[in-house]
């Protein structure tokens, strides 16, 4: 309607959704699916006990974490498994070790089920399969995401290559990328072949004067589209779509180095009427998604897990987090090596990830630990009114107790490492029949 009444105008919808509407649909393939459901089953148990995530995290994975926040909760769910993937010898050995064998939580159906997920050789090929699959495509939603230049020049030609990537990632089998291939061409014939992707990425320069490039009709057709719209005089419009850039060396040598809008600006100088078109196609952004993600932080507070937030303490919380971004772009804008602050205000991303659907019971072995705490605690008190011998002695008591609860985090053997990492070499990674 929009377009209608506004015959110079274009409506383009956001890329960003509609990527992340693909990584939706891949989800819901059986083969992708049931990965998903497993990881989650994996970090849900070790997440929600806190003596396991510290024994993986000082003994197997160096500190660093199972869960890694993306763009979107799509996103997230792939770039976690991602990271399932490359902890996945840490993973095997800690669910091999001797105090994992010994703890309370192997003897529970829940820890049975977790370990013989991580030690299904079967499981991680699926894993693999969906990463080969699915990573083209995160990567570009990651491009557009991100505030290194404009997306709209690059966008048709990134997911093209995805495409592509996929393709090559399984050598050529149709049978393993034809599905994925099915959801992103349901997606691309509605969605990327708008006139304006296809004419932004006509005029890209790293594109247009390469000497392999190809024009596909399709492309001719966008861009003719746009001049029409964008170029209400006629004689103007003839004008457009006759001219071209002359190539000099300098126009050559700069066409990659350069942004696409800045770089008509600076050799589009011999054709005035492309050149106007062009600026304005090449300087736009192909997603909405960093709009509507900073001014969304109401609905990222207001979360399952924070949903019974004071209306004062909900408004505080909210205020804090919008300043601490604006301080992070200030930051960002001196230097690019920061860590996002971003990443730990969007726990939302990976509830699915974390929060167990029921709360769990106490494990008997924790709340073993949290007696003794408490009794701890009254020691600590008794201890204050007792003279220094006495002390010491219910000190040493104390220490006794707790040395019997608490499982130490010692380093592991050498040999069951070895062993561990022997098991290891045992995957084959090349895929098996992966169709679904």
């Amino acid at each position: 309607m929009l377009e209608e009444r506004r015959r110079n105008l274009f409506w383009t919808p956001c890329a960003a959704y509609c990527i992340d509407q693909m990584l939706e649909e891949f989800m819901k393939l059986n083969r992708v699916r049931d990965c998903i459901e497993k990881g989650q089953k994996i970090t849900k148990f070790i997440y929600n006990r806190i003596w396991l995530l510290n024994l993986m995290k000082k003994e197997f994975t160096g500190g660093e974490e199972l869960l890694r926040p993306s763009v979107t909760r799509s996103a997230s769910s792939f770039t976690t498994l991602q990271s399932l993937l490359d902890h996945r010898v840490g993973l095997r050995r800690m669910f091999q070790s001797k105090k994992w064998v010994s703890s309370r939580f192997s003897k529970l159906d829940e820890g049975k089920d977790v370990e013989n997920i991580i030690l299904d050789s079967s499981f991680w090929r699926k894993v693999q399969f969906v990463r080969r699959s699915i990573d083209p495509i995160v990567e570009v939603l990651q491009k557009i995401n991100s505030d290194e230049s404009l997306s709209m020049p690059f966008i048709y030609n990134d997911m093209y290559r995805a495409k592509l990537a996929i393709k090559i990632n399984h050598n050529d089998d149709a049978r393993k990328y034809e599905p994925f291939w099915s959801v992103i061409d349901n997606h691309w014939s509605s969605l990327f072949h708008h006139p304006l992707y296809l004419a932004a990425y006509f005029l890209n320069p790293s594109y247009r004067y390469r000497p392999d490039f190809i024009l596909h009709p399709d492309v001719v057709r966008g861009l003719n589209a746009c001049i029409v719209r964008l170029e209400s005089d006629s004689a103007r419009r003839i004008s457009a779509s006759m001219q071209l850039i002359s190539e000099t060396d300098l126009a050559i040598s700069t066409r990659s180095e350069l942004d696409p809008a800045a770089w008509w600006q600076q050799h589009g100088i011999n054709c005035l009427e492309l050149q106007r078109i062009a600026v304005r196609i090449l300087s736009q952004s192909c997603s909405s998604f960093g709009c509507e993600h900073n001014w969304s932080i109401h609905d990222q507070m207001y979360v399952q897990r924070h949903n019974r937030l004071a209306q004062k303490r909900l408004s505080e919380t909210i205020y804090v987090h919008y300043n601490l971004r604006l301080r992070e772009r200030q930051m960002r804008r001196r230097s690019s090596n920061l860590p996002s602050l971003d990443i730990v205000l969007q726990e939302d991303l990976l509830y699915d990830w974390t929060v167990e659907t029921e709360k769990q019971p106490l494990q008997e072995d924790e709340e073993i630990l949290y007696n003794e705490m408490e009794h701890g605690d009254a020691y600590e008190n008794d201890l204050q009114e007792l003279d220094d011998g006495n002390a010491d002695s219910r000190k040493r008591a104390l220490e006794m107790v707790l040395a019997d609860v608490v499982e130490p985090l010692d380093v592991e053997d050498p040999a069951q490492d070895d062993a561990a990492s022997g098991d290891d070499q045992d995957l084959n990674f090349i895929d098996d029949d992966m169709t679904e």
